[in-house]
Parts: structure tokens; C-alpha cells; sequence
């Protein structure tokens, strides 16, 4: 087992364009081509962030568990969920073990915000809510984080970076609400950060 110092500031979200666009890579091991996994997180028992290796495994259909050693050695907050990096993909488990992937944010698990979070399926990216529950299909292939009740998505854009700060280019850009309704109609030429502001 190794100790990796926590770093407060990884803790704290502050959703401005930089923070919105520096995380918005994600990265998903393939389980049927890796049957046991590394896995990092922060305990109940410490303060920092502990490293292990055989963390997890895959079953037949390519669904990833926590071993239960570490499932009960996890932080969990007051909704009952805690963020484990398995494989270098990010995820949000709950205590009866069930997992989602999600996005990551500042080199850690994107926080909910309007109590959802983007969760990346495949090569799409969609939204679950605290429950782990995909509530909004992943149908996506651009998406920021929900503000205000809307979150500005993406078809046909494409990420690119520079350096640690990511973002996303081209495509046609839709605002949706928190049951994956749309405002309007998918529209390009507009990036993000303008789409739902400008619609309405």
C-alpha cells in the first residue's frame, strides 16, 4: 500500500470556465481486457489518499466491483456515496456497492451539481443523479456540468487540449434541463459557455 498526500485544493470545486474545461477528459479501462484493477481513494480511517493495487474485478459481462475490504474502508458522505478512481476512470459507489462512472474535475470525481453529475458511457457521455441512476441517456458527445438548472451538451463536437485545460470544439450545441429536455434546437457555430445563456 502506498500514501499519496492529499491535496486540499482537489477537494475544492470552483466551477469557473478553466475548472469546467480542465477536467472534462475521461478516461474508462476496458474491463473485459482487464479482469483486476488498481484503485485509489480516500478512507474513513485516514486523511489521505490511499493507493492499492487489486482493488476490483470484472465479471463475465464487463461490470466492475469493489472488493469489500475496500468498499467498507471508503469515505462516504451524507448521501451515502464516495468517489474510488479505478483503472484511472473516475467512479461514484454507493454502500451496497453499486457503481457509475463519472467525469472528472480538477483531478478528482466531478462533484453533482443540481444534484447530477456527467457520466461517460462508452465513447457518449450522459448524467446520473445521487442514486447512481443514468437519468439522462448518454447520448452525448460533448457536455459541461449542470448550472442553474440547464447544462449546455453537444453532437458531432470533439475535445481537444492544451496542456492540462481541455475543451470542446465544433459540432451543434443544445441546452437540456434536468429530464434531458431540450431548449430549442441543436444549433452550431456556438461553444460552450453561450448556448444556454443566449437561448430563452
Amino acid at each position: 500500500m502506498k500514501v499519496l498526500p492529499l491535496n486540499s485544493a482537489v477537494l475544492i470545486c470552483a466551477f469557473t470556465l478553466s475548472a469546467l474545461f480542465a477536467g472534462i477528459e475521461w478516461s474508462m479501462a476496458n474491463p473485459v481486457a482487464n479482469p483486476d484493477y488498481r484503485c485509489s481513494y480516500s478512507s474513513k480511517a485516514k486523511d489521505d489518499v490511499l493507493d492499492f493495487e487489486h482493488c476490483a474485478w470484472s465479471d463475465a459481462a464487463g461490470h466492475i466491483h469493489l472488493k469489500r475490504k475496500h468498499l467498507l474502508a471508503l469515505d462516504f458522505d451524507r448521501n451515502g456515496l464516495a468517489s474510488v478512481n479505478i483503472g484511472g476512470g473516475w467512479y461514484y459507489v454507493r454502500r451496497d456497492g453499486r457503481l457509475a462512472p463519472v467525469m472528472m474535475m480538477d483531478n478528482w470525481a466531478e462533484p453533482f451539481a443540481d444534484g447530477l453529475a456527467r457520466s461517460p458511457v462508452g465513447s457518449k457521455i450522459g448524467f446520473i443523479n445521487r442514486n447512481l441512476a443514468l437519468v439522462i441517456p448518454a447520448r452525448y458527445d460533448g457536455a459541461l456540468p449542470f448550472e442553474h438548472g440547464w447544462a449546455e451538451v453537444c453532437i458531432d463536437c470533439k475535445l481537444t487540449s492544451d496542456g492540462e485545460h481541455s475543451w470542446y470544439v465544433g459540432g451543434r450545441w443544445g441546452c437540456i434541463d434536468h429530464r434531458g429536455h431540450e431548449r430549442g434546437p441543436f444549433r452550431p457555430g456556438q461553444g460552450a459557455g453561450h448556448v444556454c445563456r443566449n437561448d430563452g
